[in-house]
């Protein structure tokens, strides 16, 4: 819990170092005629906003119906509620510590106190991580791979080899853990040969001092993983449900750029409108989020509004700094917000539950 609330004080630092310097950034980039906060306002459509709430709503239902889903393959109905919970404490904790490695663990402990037992609890959060990773990385490679010749929009030629050669970098980086499950489904033997053999080399060159400690770690992380692919072969519908779910994502945070950017700019950019000006945006807020995805910050923050500035630059000019603000807003910033207020709201509640035992027991 203090390592939690330590991460949650380093982003919110973070965060206002990021505002700083994206303001002075977008100056630059938009040649010193940045639109101020009422001019912004002024020339907002607030229909296509709303939408942009609306599929964050959307997105977070999905994310939540995720966990019912695997909840209930497990035996277990907690209540669509507590399903949003551990939606939301997944998104938070990602959100607040580096490479977004503390939201599985906590959902995992959540789940436990709910009454699920460690082993289910595992499996339905290393489950959901398994499938949801699939499911981004294969509408990634679609976008990605198609839409190379869409960077062109970006008008440094530095940064657009830059943004590109980055981007594949992030998508091989994340690509790592589907091609990891896929080979655990087909070939778990061929992995665990393979690991040992490589625990042994790290032993035998004195990197690694316990190698028994090592390969029993390692095959308890592969046992995890092979809860994904029995899932799979004993429950291929719910697979199937699953897996649509996870497109939901990926694809609605794709869109909302392309929504917000019309609410700011219109429906005709740099001679672009309609599909193609969707296809556009699509194409660079997938590379811009792959290109900065292996930045160890929290939430990546930083890195992801930099290059989402560089990306954009040539797109938004005047307003450039308000759309990367309002974007970062709706995608990460809200759930650093409601993750704070869930946890101000179960604090209060553990006192009240405190203050009660105390008052029963007198």
């Amino acid at each position: 819990r203090r390592k939690n609330i330590l991460f949650g004080i380093v982003s919110l630092a973070i965060i206002a170092c990021v505002v700083a310097v994206l303001f002075q950034l977008s100056n630059t980039l938009a040649g010193g005629d940045s639109a101020t906060f009422s001019e912004m306002l002024a020339g907002l459509d607030w229909r296509y906003l709303l939408v942009v709430v609306g599929l964050f709503l959307v997105a977070f239902v999905c994310d939540s119906l995720k966990y019912t889903v695997l909840n209930r393959c497990n035996g277990y109905t907690l209540g669509f509620h507590k399903d949003m919970k551990m939606a939301l404490i997944g998104k938070y904790y990602e959100s607040i510590t580096p490479t977004g490695t503390g939201g599985q663990p906590m959902q995992i402990y959540y789940l436990y106190k709910q009454g699920m037992p460690g082993t289910k609890s595992t499996s339905v959060t290393m489950v959901k991580y398994g499938i949801h990773m699939l499911g981004f990385t294969f509408v990634a490679a679609l976008v990605m791979g198609l839409g190379v010749p869409q960077l062109s929009a970006i008008p440094d030629e530095a940064m657009r080899t830059t943004v590109l050669v980055c981007g594949w970098v992030g998508f091989g980086i994340n690509a790592f853990i589907p091609v990891f499950v896929t080979i655990v489904v087909f070939l778990p033997g061929l992995v665990k040969w393979v690991v040992n053999l490589f625990v042994k080399i790290l032993h035998a060159v004195r990197i690694v001092k316990n190698p028994d400690k090592w390969e029993a770690k390692m095959r308890q992380w592969i046992d995890d993983f092979a809860a994904i692919s029995q899932f799979i072969y004993k429950k291929p519908k719910e697979f199937f449900v699953l897996f649509l779910l996870c497109l939901g994502e990926p694809s609605i945070e794709l869109v909302q750029p392309y929504l917000l950017l019309v609410a700011m700019c219109g429906p005709s950019v740099m001679g672009y409108e309609g599909a193609q000006l969707l296809w556009l945006v699509m194409v660079l807020a997938m590379y811009s989020t792959y290109a900065a995805t292996f930045i160890p910050t929290p939430g990546n923050s930083g890195a992801i509004e930099m290059v989402f500035m560089a990306a954009f630059a040539g797109l938004t000019e005047s307003v450039l700094f308000w759309y990367v603000l309002i974007w970062r807003f709706v995608l990460y910033y809200t759930w650093l917000i409601l993750g704070l207020g869930m946890n101000a709201c179960d604090g209060i509640a553990a006192l009240r539950r405190r203050h009660k035992k105390q008052v029963t027991s007198l």
